[in-house]
């Protein structure tokens, strides 16, 4: 197994890596500009944290690097309002997820949740019937989820359908009170569905503990603008909901990790972790925290296997069998992930 195969997936850590992500983090955080002596590394590493127009007027990369993100951003806009417009016409309720939470900046996939399972294969067998879409493959748990995923012609970005926000099924929320709740922004001129401010930090938590196990840059910073204006009550109530108060917990004190490093106060975020932990309790898994802060941040696997086994009971104990059962089964697939992603020498494990 090589090295650079488990430096990329956030398996080893090194003191290399934490330096430079401490320095495009203490530049984001602080409104610093960053004098940059290897533009390669920190273009790639403002990229895989979805930072890269963000650091502009920040940090010295090539110009190239940001007209292109510039063009991505229009891309999936455009994207978006397509399909907006085209699912609005025939019936097809929706709303955006994450993909326009960290703007300027937008990642590599334009996601929809579709709660009505009608509507959802609906929208799927439109997709491939009228616009002739090039489907993709799913991993084993985004097929016991029920998501979709697609390239539409002519465009970069994919397009992703899901009817819930979950790993392997477990119920964090309901779907239908996410889209109950939903609410049109403008956003550099686009009319978007979105979710509630309450609605899209959960969903933060959910996607960093329990589906892509990782801490981006612009988690950070996004989930420091949400607290300004989300009501940390919704929250603290939907965390509960969710009986993931755990992860939560877990999610603030590694947020927490960067800011002392980059030595950012945030009051707002302290009076959220002290109300979070008044409620919650305190951060029971920080033991295993005591890694390199190397981003974007892999949350230790021990502690996302506890983490869903904690929920597991918690499930068990309100009768949500299913959701428990779901859990449950977590530990043996993040492991088989891992071994097939090694045997791949470096790919994605095609499980998790």
């Amino acid at each position: 197994m090589k090295m650079n195969f488990l430096e990329e997936i956030g398996g080893v850590k090194t003191a290399r890596r934490e330096a430079e992500s401490i320095l495009l983090a203490t530049a984001l955080l602080r409104n610093n500009k960053l004098l940059v002596k290897d533009e390669e590394r920190m273009l790639k590493l403002a990229m895989k944290n979805k930072v890269l127009l963000r650091a502009a007027g920040l940090i010295t990369l090539p110009s190239e690097a940001f007209d292109e993100a510039t063009k991505d951003a229009r891309e999936a806009f455009d994207l978006y309002d397509q399909m907006s417009e085209f699912f609005t016409k025939r019936g097809v309720s929706f709303v955006a997820i994450k993909s326009f939470d960290s703007l300027p900046d937008i990642g590599h996939d334009i996601d929809l949740l579709v709660p009505s399972h009608v509507e959802l294969l609906l929208a799927e067998k439109l997709l491939v019937n009228e616009y002739r879409v090039r489907t993709q493959g799913l991993t084993h748990c985004d097929r016991l989820l029920g998501k979709f995923s697609c390239f539409l012609p002519g465009y970069k970005h994919d397009f992703e359908l899901y009817p819930t926000i979950s790993q392997l099924g477990e119920t964090h929320l309901n779907p239908n009170q996410v889209l109950h709740h939903r609410r049109k922004a403008t956003l550099q001129g686009h009319v978007v569905w979105m979710t509630s401010d309450s609605d899209r930090v959960l969903i933060r938590v959910i996607h960093a503990m329990f589906r892509h196990n990782f801490l981006k840059l612009s988690d950070i910073l996004d989930f420091l603008k949400l607290i300004e204006t989300a009501s940390t009550q919704e929250v603290f109530e939907k965390i509960d909901n969710a009986r993931i108060g755990d992860a939560f917990i877990f999610y603030l004190a590694s947020i927490e990790r960067f800011l002392r490093a980059c030595r950012v106060e945030n009051e707002t975020f302290q009076e959220v972790k002290k109300l979070a932990q008044e409620r919650f309790g305190k951060d029971r898994l920080r033991l295993l925290r005591r890694d390199k802060l190397v981003l974007p941040y892999r949350i230790p696997t021990m502690a996302i296997i506890m983490l869903f086994l904690v929920k597991a009971a918690r499930e068990a104990a309100s009768a949500r069998w299913r959701s428990a059962i779901s859990c449950a089964v977590a530990p043996p697939l993040i492991i088989l992930d891992f071994i097939s992603a090694a045997l791949r020498a470096g790919g994605r494990g095609g499980v998790w």
